[in-house]
C-alpha cells in the first residue's frame, strides 16, 4: 500500500511540476509574441491567444498583417503549433484565403488546406534549419487571372548560415486559359503541366533567426537557379547547374540539359518562336549526336547560358526571358 501511495505522490508532484512549466512557457510565450506585436510596427494582429495545455503550445494570430517594403499579407488568421518539450519545431497552419500586394499587385491565394513546418536551430538564436511548405489546391488570382494547381510544395534548408537551398514544385499546374492564349494563341504549349519544379540557392546578408524581425528583415544579397524540372505531354525536360542573374535579370551559367522527347520539344519551341529556324538543321545533327544510343528519344547535352541566349558551341539556339 505505502508503494501506491508512493507512486501517487510521484505522480501528483510530476504533474504540478509539469504544469508549471507548461503555464510559465506559456506566460513568457504570451509576453514575447505581445512584444513583436507591439515594438514591431511591420507586424499586427487583432488579438491573439495561446492553448495546448498540458503537451502543446497553441498559437493563434487573429487578422495577422505583415507590412513590409513593397509587400502586405494578411489573412483572417493563422495558427502556430509546438510540443512544449520541442520548441524549436513549428507547425503552422493558414487559412483558406490569404491575400498580398506585392509591388503595388494585389493578389489572393485560396487553398483547400496549406501548412508548413519549421526546424530551428535548438539554441537562443532560432536560426532557422528546415522549412517545407504544403498547399493543397492552390489558386492564386490577380487581375482577372487565376492560376491553379493539384499542389504546390515549397522547402528550404539551411547550407550556410546566410546561404539556403530552395525548391518549388507545382503538380498538375493550370497556368490561366485566357493568359495562356493570350501569350500562345496557336496553342504551340500545353496549357497543363504535369510537373514544374525549380531549384536554386538564396544568399542574405543576414542570418534567417529570431532577430529578423527587430528591424528590416534579412536583404537577399544573392540568387542562383540550380535545377529545372518541367514535364507535360509526355514530354520531360531536366536542368542542373548553375545559373546566376544579372541586374537586368538575364542568367549566365552552364548547365546539363536531359530531354526525354527532345524533337518534340525542339518543334515546339521552333514554332513558338525560341529558336531560330536557320540554325534548325544544324542544331539537330549536332543533338543527334549526343543521344543515348540505346534510347534515342532521350539527349543529353551540355550548354551555355550568356545573358539569356542559350548556346551549342557557338550556335545559339534560343532564349530564355529575364526573370524579374
Amino acid at each position: 500500500m505505502r508503494v501506491i501511495w508512493g507512486l501517487l505522490a510521484v505522480a501528483v508532484i510530476a504533474t504540478i511540476g509539469w504544469g508549471g512549466y507548461w503555464f510559465a512557457g506559456a506566460r513568457a510565450m504570451d509576453r514575447a509574441v505581445s512584444a513583436v506585436l507591439q515594438g514591431n510596427p511591420a507586424v499586427s494582429a487583432e488579438s491573439h491567444n495561446l492553448r495546448g495545455f498540458p503537451n502543446r503550445f497553441d498559437l493563434t494570430l487573429n487578422a495577422p498583417q505583415v507590412v513590409q517594403g513593397g509587400m502586405e499579407w494578411r489573412a483572417p488568421f493563422v495558427q502556430f503549433f509546438a510540443l512544449s518539450y520541442r520548441l524549436n519545431h513549428v507547425i503552422a497552419v493558414f487559412a483558406h484565403d490569404q491575400q498580398f500586394t506585392l509591388l503595388g499587385q494585389e493578389l489572393s491565394l485560396h487553398t483547400e488546406d496549406m501548412r508548413a513546418s519549421l526546424v530551428m536551430a535548438p539554441d537562443l538564436s532560432l536560426a532557422l534549419e528546415r522549412f517545407a511548405l504544403v498547399a493543397e489546391a492552390p489558386a492564386l488570382s490577380t487581375a482577372g487571372e487565376t492560376h491553379r494547381a493539384d499542389t504546390a510544395r515549397l522547402a528550404s534548408e539551411v547550407l550556410e548560415p546566410q546561404r539556403h537551398r530552395l525548391v518549388i514544385e507545382l503538380e498538375n499546374a493550370f497556368p490561366d486559359t485566357a493568359v495562356m492564349n493570350a501569350h500562345d494563341p496557336r496553342g504551340h504549349w500545353p496549357r497543363r503541366f504535369d510537373v514544374l519544379r525549380l531549384e536554386g540557392e538564396a544568399e542574405f546578408d543576414r542570418a534567417l533567426d529570431r532577430h529578423a524581425l527587430d528591424s528590416a528583415p534579412p536583404q537577399l544579397t544573392g540568387l542562383a537557379l540550380t535545377g529545372a524540372r518541367l514535364v507535360f505531354d509526355g514530354s520531360a525536360l531536366s536542368v542542373r547547374g548553375r545559373l546566376v542573374p544579372d541586374a537586368q535579370g538575364l542568367l549566365t551559367g552552364e548547365v546539363v540539359v536531359e530531354a526525354r522527347g527532345w524533337r518534340e520539344l525542339m518543334r515546339r519551341a521552333r514554332d513558338a518562336g525560341l529558336m531560330p529556324a536557320e540554325h534548325d538543321t544544324l542544331t539537330t545533327m549536332g543533338l543527334q549526336a549526343m543521344t543515348d544510343p540505346q534510347d534515342p528519344d532521350r539527349l543529353e547535352a551540355p550548354f551555355a547560358v550568356r545573358a539569356g541566349d542559350i548556346m551549342l558551341g557557338p550556335v545559339v539556339l534560343g532564349s530564355i526571358p529575364p526573370i524579374y
